[in-house]
């Protein structure tokens, strides 16, 4: 187990990084759907991994991933979310 205030350094680290790869994707689909490079595939598919991640992220902790710990139950939900978006900054960056 980690010190607690290690946790709470980690947490609003990656928390950060969460919100700013969020930014940098929810920005090139906005351009992508605003230069008419966005596709109706694209846009069902961001919609869909939305839904996906958070079922995904409610039966993780439906099913003992909840532990003693806020720090480490948000750190789970964030991490969970962060590897989604990096996937999808790097996706979107390549075309």
């Amino acid at each position: 187990m980690c010190n607690p205030v290690t946790a709470w350094f980690r947490l609003a680290h990656d928390s950060y990084w969460l919100w700013a790869e969020a930014s940098l994707v929810i920005g090139m689909r906005t351009m992508d759907i605003m230069t008419g490079r966005g596709s109706t595939r694209e846009n069902v598919r961001m919609v869909s991994e939305k839904v996906q991640a958070g079922a995904e992220l409610a039966a993780r902790l439906a099913s003992g991933g909840v532990t003693a710990s806020p720090t480490r139950n948000a750190q789970i939900a964030v991490s969970h979310y962060r590897k989604r978006v990096t996937a999808n900054r790097k996706r979107l960056s390549r075309r």
